[in-house]
């Protein structure tokens, strides 16, 4: 508690964080907590799981003192609603012997629940900025007194369209107000809210995240054909006998898909996506959390909340467009000191990035073959006969021993075979009907290299659009295109480097959704 006494927390605080077990604070803690107190404007860039709601939170709790007013004092704005629970919840422990009046606020939970509570007083309001915004509108929530606002995961919220949302908000409070930012980027739209709605003294921290050097997470990749995807997926767990694991898509059809196929093959697991009412959300990452399932298949924004400390294994089914992205999904597992695993299903089209992901991250991800069927079988006996040994060391079995005893000494060993042999049966896992399947090498049409487009998001391009663009006015194949990350303004595309020169010489100053295109090779070939 030595260290957590230099910052500046209130005693109230501190004795809090004493009991959620904190000895020594975080580096993003460290640093942001006394700059909180001392009431400067901080952009805070840190990745998920690295204690920034501790670093804010423990801050404003320390300053927020009662007064006569009933409007709050604080706010605090997340792009998802399992993120507002979980720093509703984070608050809750910071705040355990502060008499803060904390609030939590966001769509698909009853609003008028939310007004009474508003309107009986509330000092510290943490939500999201459709359920705020709705909140405004009604005149329920006023933010003529707020001190402090905090934006937290805020490029999560800019890819979501929050941003004319933000700066409504923003434009709401007082302008000697004091303002944190999180985010795990520095995106050119978080600099122009940094410009427009802090103070020009911010101090902006930058942490680096342990899982750029992937210190707790081992990084694994298979590579496979398109077909043989979903049975590697299976067989990765199988293999390992996963009982805690995210699953992640690039999109809410994939994380339907995938989840009804392991469904039916009676694996434990649900769907995580925006489409999914919240009740729904709330009672599967409660499941997840319990135990009751053993796998959440989601997307990168439905993942968002998710704080769950014993993931063993981070599985790629799809890999994001982007390398933060990346990012963020391995930093599900190994947290706490705990040792994790990460493991990425590509095909060829896709190795060229999982490179870029490799340098970017300075980290190292070792291709694995695909689990044989041998193998898969194997592992599944020990991981029984684990168990076995784990039920007599703890005694379990001794009530069973009397009906042992009466079967005959001569087929005792057929009998504990039999026994294994039934509960391997009766293990959920994939109907595998081939020893091995095709191991895939590298691509054989070429190096690839990176172009650089003059479209992104804000011309309403996707994958689909620009693989129909190159394709179509580029007169190259399918299979010549690589990777696709797709920013707001612009877009780096992975080729084969024997189509460059032709996609340059079709493609430049043609027009895709209505948007004229240029196309360069990229400096960035990282």
């Amino acid at each position: 508690m030595e260290n957590f006494s230099k910052l500046g927390l209130s005693e109230e605080v501190l004795n809090a964080i004493k009991d959620m077990g904190f000895t020594s604070p975080s580096k993003i803690q460290e640093e942001a907590i006394p700059l909180v107190i001392q009431g400067k404007d901080i952009i805070g860039q840190a990745q998920t799981g690295t204690g920034k709601t501790l670093a804010f939170g423990g801050g404003i709790l320390s300053l927020i003192h009662n007064n006569n007013s009933k409007n709050p004092q604080a706010i605090i704005i997340s792009p998802t609603r399992e993120l507002a629970m979980q720093i509703f919840d984070e608050f809750g422990r910071i705040g355990k012997y502060n008499n803060a009046k904390v609030t939590c606020v966001y769509g698909g939970s009853d609003i008028e629940r939310q007004i009474k509570t508003i309107k009986r007083g509330i000092d510290i309001v943490i939500g999201t900025p459709g359920r705020i915004m709705d909140l405004m509108r009604r005149k329920v929530l006023k933010l003529n007194e707020v001190r402090y606002v905090v934006l937290d995961e805020a490029d999560e919220m800019l890819n979501m369209g929050f941003v004319e949302d933000i700066e409504t908000i923003l434009q709401t409070v007082p302008e000697d107000h004091q303002t944190v930012l999180f985010s795990a980027t520095m995106p050119a739209e978080i600099k122009k809210i940094a410009q427009n709605y802090m103070k020009t003294d911010y101090d902006h921290v930058k942490i680096e995240s342990k899982t750029r050097t992937a210190s707790t997470v081992k990084q694994y990749y298979y590579e496979v054909s398109p077909k043989d995807r979903f049975e590697a997926l299976c067989r990765c767990i199988d293999l390992d006998g996963v009982k805690s694991g995210i699953i992640f898509c690039r999109t809410k059809r994939s994380v339907d898909e995938v989840c009804e196929k392991m469904q039916k093959a009676n694996y434990k697991v649900e769907a995580m996506h925006g489409d999914l009412t919240q009740n729904h959300r709330s009672n599967t990452l409660r499941k997840f959390k319990d135990k009751t399932i053993n796998f959440l298949i989601a997307t990168d924004v439905a993942a968002r909340g998710i704080d769950v400390d014993d993931v063993t294994h981070v599985i790629n089914y799809e890999l994001p467009q982007e390398i933060e992205s990346y990012v963020h999904r391995i930093g599900r597992t190994g947290r706490a000191n705990r040792e994790g695993k990460a493991v990425t299903i590509v095909v060829s089209k896709e190795k060229g990035f999982l490179r870029q992901i490799e340098r970017s991250t300075n980290s190292k991800i070792e291709k694995l073959e695909v689990p044989t069927l041998t193998q898969i079988n194997e592992n599944k006996v020990l991981s029984l006969i684990s168990d076995v040994e784990d039920a007599i060391f703890a005694g379990k079995h001794k009530k069973f021993k009397s009906q042992i005893n009466e079967i005959d000494p001569n087929i005792r060993d057929d009998f504990a075979a039999a026994l294994l042999y039934m509960l391997n049966e009766s293990n959920p896992g994939y109907n595998y009907t081939r020893e091995t399947i095709e191991q895939v090498g590298h691509n054989n049409s070429g190096d690839m290299t990176r172009i650089f487009m003059t479209c992104g998001t804000m011309d309403k391009i996707n994958p689909g659009a620009i693989v129909g663009f190159l394709c179509n006015e580029g007169r190259i194949r399918k299979s010549d295109i690589g990777s696709i990350e797709i920013n707001r303004k612009n877009t780096y595309v992975d080729v084969n480097s024997f189509v460059v020169q032709k996609l340059i010489k079709n493609c430049s100053k043609k027009k895709i959704r209505n948007r004229r295109v240029n196309i360069e090779i990229s400096n960035n070939q990282d």
